[in-house]
């Protein structure tokens, strides 16, 4: 058989190639597909403590005024950046994405 003909690859297409269902290499699950065994570890521990420490604590006074008022503060902060016109640019100008950069 001459060499520049080969079988199809067995599988089905991805985006980086085909995928080969017989491979032990290729990781099954969605966990091992994006994290690390300590990382899927670590995310299951928080997730338990996150569930549990609220039922275990007592419960917590009310934050003062002061600290309330620091996500409004920095929301109102965020949406008049959002607004402000663009520097140096006149009305009709279409202004460069890469000077916010």
């Amino acid at each position: 058989m001459p060499s520049s003909q080969t079988s199809p690859p067995v599988g089905r297409p991805t985006a980086r190639g085909w995928h080969k269902h017989d491979d032990p290499s290729t990781p099954r699950g969605f966990c091992a597909k994006y994290f690390s065994v300590e990382s899927c570890l670590l995310l299951a521990l928080v997730t338990v403590l996150l569930l549990v420490l609220p039922l275990v604590l007592p419960p917590l006074p009310p934050p003062p005024l002061a600290v309330l008022l620091v996500p409004v503060a920095m929301l109102a902060v965020l949406l008049v950046l959002a607004l402000m016109p663009a520097v140096g640019g006149t009305r009709n100008e279409v202004v460069d994405a890469a000077s916010y950069l």
